[in-house]
């Protein structure tokens, strides 16, 4: 009998480990390095969802900024301007790619400068209840820009 127990006991653990493992994966995550006294940075990644159902990245935390939030570009009265969005769609059995232009996640009020080589622990929360910690990089991000020569 006792042996039974610990055997229902050892499936039900296990069971609500598979149920609770994340259906997101994360790739090339990374973080904008700032200069000194600079107050804002962003995080860009790959998020891949292997599930049959969309889901929505909702909200993202970490310690180095007073504000995390989620953000997108829009064009406006001619410009392009960042605002803040609700979430960020990652759809069945594919991804959501967050870059310098799109989507992001959006450190605002940074505690102290980014630098190049550490790393920084932000938490993503999805709609389904999954909560993914990922340890990012940072890195110096340059945009190339091409000249024309006339």
């Amino acid at each position: 009998m006792k042996l039974i127990s610990s055997l229902l006991l050892s499936i039900a653990l296990l069971i609500t480990n598979v149920a609770n493992a994340t259906i997101f994966s994360i790739e090339d995550a990374h973080v904008r390095a700032t200069p000194p006294h600079s107050k804002n940075s962003a995080a860009f990644m790959k998020i891949h969802n292997s599930s049959d159902i969309s889901r929505k990245l909702i909200a993202a935390s970490s310690d180095i900024a007073e504000r995390v939030e989620l953000h997108s570009h829009i064009m406006s009265d001619g410009m392009m301007k960042m605002r803040q969005v609700e979430a960020i769609e990652v759809n069945a059995n594919g991804s959501a790619i967050l870059r310098p232009g799109s989507f992001h996640v959006m450190f605002l009020g940074l505690k102290s400068a980014l630098v190049e080589g550490e790393n920084v622990t932000l938490k993503l929360y999805f709609d389904n209840g999954d909560e993914i910690t990922v340890e990012a990089p940072i890195k110096k991000i340059t945009t190339k820009k091409k000249m024309k020569h006339n």
